[in-house]
């Protein structure tokens, strides 16, 4: 969890800041990014290299894509994509920064801080997904483009890790030009895994006795670093089995597994807040009490002391009784103070765990409405750690089931706010609350520079709110039993807001889109990758970005219509 590091960050980041120069510098204008990323975005159309992996993501996203609302020639429109990226991206516990709900608009306001979310890294989604648009006229994006737009983003986070990977030989001052045996394998590894837990912030220590130091630091300062280490070496003995001696190659094969399986890891520390939160859950279902989720962060081993209005800014507050605000378990858990900063790109965080649910919607029902008997007879046979199945769903969810259905023609729009505010209620502890007004993925310090307050709430807070709690009340298993009681009742609103609002109807038959036309796309995709010049390819391997966000994205789609007479 990110609280965890953030000392150890501190030390390392900071202590050795004049031991060696950096290995990165920042692109110069808008137009090299633009090269460089369109460059990458090219590069994936390269059929001798990425053809299989591309099928591979076509397989992996096919039922969500046939589950999410479609325009008419079968496409999908913006928002949509950006959902449906997010969401792939998500099961991995990777937040893809400019892809979260409530981030990622097509233009985005130049800014000078470098560390704000509305920085360069969060534009490239919008960027490489605005571009792949206007090549293909403006339409929606197909199957295969959204497997390519993933494939690139892929990449991109590739490259950086690679990077850090020579980061880490460099460090140790090994070539990366020779086989490493098992002692510098395991030393290279722990580099790394610092280096990916630092994030965005860089590693200069460069020698093997202040490699040793920083390694003493953050076995200090990490509480699961030994299990870190642990986790990490068994991921590399299931790549390479053996202890054989690796190249820079295969240990690339080994960072890159430990990257993309952080998330795995990362469950069982979030199963753990969870599971200390549920300890204390109150009569309301999936909630604690603030007061209750102070004092387990005055007793307990996790740092619950989040200002309240913070807690409103990420939407993990319930206040339909304004004396007695409850923390909303599941949209805490997964909010942005328990995420790790790992990437230029993403953010670790807890994976929600209304997706597997979700998931199984969309395999069985293929479309983006169903009937409400069709979903209750599927979410009746849903089990979680939570809930046992089969069950009889409620009289009272039924009921609002069938309001949802009665408002869209007798079906239930699968991405709406009202059918996840519905599995809320069907599964309070595992899908998080949908606010009508939709929450700020803002980390920490963006949210105390913007409003100019101190993130932890004071112990006069604190205490003035667990001041306040009722010895008596249940809690945990007891207070489960009262959770049917209309009184404990958990908030409803009739206010709907769609995923996509203009999609085709269940009766329109799709359009196919020209092959030609994406056959054009590709062949002039391709056909770019050797035109572009990699100006900023130090940007893909960990630039550091204080310049100003680009504002458009047009600068190269006009080059292209330009120079490749394209109508």
């Amino acid at each position: 969890m990110a609280r965890y590091y953030i000392t150890a960050l501190a030390i390392v980041g900071c202590a050795y800041s004049a031991a060696a120069k950096s290995f990165m510098r920042r692109p110069d204008t808008r137009e090299e990014v633009e090269a460089s990323l369109l460059a990458e975005l090219a590069g994936t159309f390269r059929p001798s290299a990425t053809k299989t992996h591309i099928i591979s993501l076509e397989t992996e996203l096919r039922p969500m894509y046939n589950a999410v609302p479609q325009e008419a020639d079968g496409s999908l429109r913006h928002t949509v994509v950006r959902y449906v990226l997010h969401r792939m991206f998500a099961k991995r516990g990777w937040f893809i920064r400019g892809l979260e709900p409530g981030t990622g608009g097509n233009e985005k306001k130049n800014t000078t801080s470098g560390d704000s979310l509305q920085d360069l890294q969060e534009w490239v989604p919008s960027f490489l997904q605005g571009f792949l648009e206007q090549l293909a006229g403006g339409r929606g994006i197909s199957l295969r483009e959204l497997a390519v737009l993933a494939a690139t983003l892929e990449d991109l986070i590739h490259k950086e890790t690679i990077n850090r990977l020579e980061v880490a030989f460099n460090a140790l001052e090994l070539p990366v030009d020779k086989k490493v045996d098992e002692e510098h394998i395991v030393e290279v590894l722990e580099v790394f895994m610092m280096i990916y837990l630092l994030g965005e912030r860089p590693f200069t220590v460069k020698g093997r006795q202040d490699v040793q130091r920083a390694h003493k630091v953050f076995a200090k300062k990490v509480k699961d670093w030994t299990e870190v280490q642990e986790w990490m070496h068994g991921v590399r003995e299931k790549v390479f089995p053996g202890g054989a001696a690796l190249d820079f190659e295969s240990m690339g094969r080994v960072v890159e597994e430990i990257g993309a399986n952080y998330g795995t890891y990362n469950k069982k520390e979030c199963g753990s807040l969870k599971s200390e939160l549920m300890s204390a859950e109150s009569k309301k279902a999936g909630r604690i009490t603030l007061a209750d989720f102070y004092k387990k962060g005055k007793e307990g081993v996790f740092e619950l002391n989040e200002k309240i209005d913070y807690l409103r800014t990420l939407g993990a507050i319930d206040e339909s009784d304004p004396k007695q605000p409850h923390v909303i378990i599941s949209n805490y858990v997964g909010s942005r103070p328990n995420c790790l900063l790992a990437s230029k790109f993403y953010v670790v965080c807890c994976t929600n765990e209304c997706e597997d649910l979700m998931g199984k919607l969309e395999n069985s029902i293929a479309g983006e409405m169903a009937s409400p008997e069709q979903i209750l007879d599927l979410v009746s046979s849903f089990s979680t750690p939570t809930v046992v199945a089969p069950r009889k769903i409620s009289s009272t969810l039924t009921q609002r089931l069938q309001g949802i259905a009665q408002s869209n023609g007798g079906q239930v729009p699968l991405h709406g706010r009202l059918f996840a505010q519905w599995m809320h209620h069907a599964f309070p502890r595992e899908c998080p609350f949908p606010h009508e007004d939709l929450a700020n993925p803002q980390t920490p310090d963006e949210w105390m520079k913007e409003t100019g307050q101190k993130l932890k709430a004071s112990d006069e807070e604190i205490m003035s709110h667990i001041s306040k709690l009722n010895s008596e009340s249940p809690k945990g298993e007891e207070a489960r039993e009262h959770h049917s009681f209309a009184e404990n009742e958990l908030p409803w609103s009739n206010n709907e807001s769609l995923l996509s609002p203009f999609s085709r109807s269940s009766g329109q038959t799709a359009k196919p889109r020209s092959s030609l036309k994406s056959m054009a796309v590709f062949a002039l995709l391709f056909s770019m990758a050797s035109g572009f010049v990699w100006a900023t390819k130090p940007y893909l391997s960990g630039a550091d970005f204080r310049k100003p966000l680009p504002q458009g994205g047009d600068t190269s789609v006009n080059f292209v219509k330009n120079e490749c007479k394209m109508a």
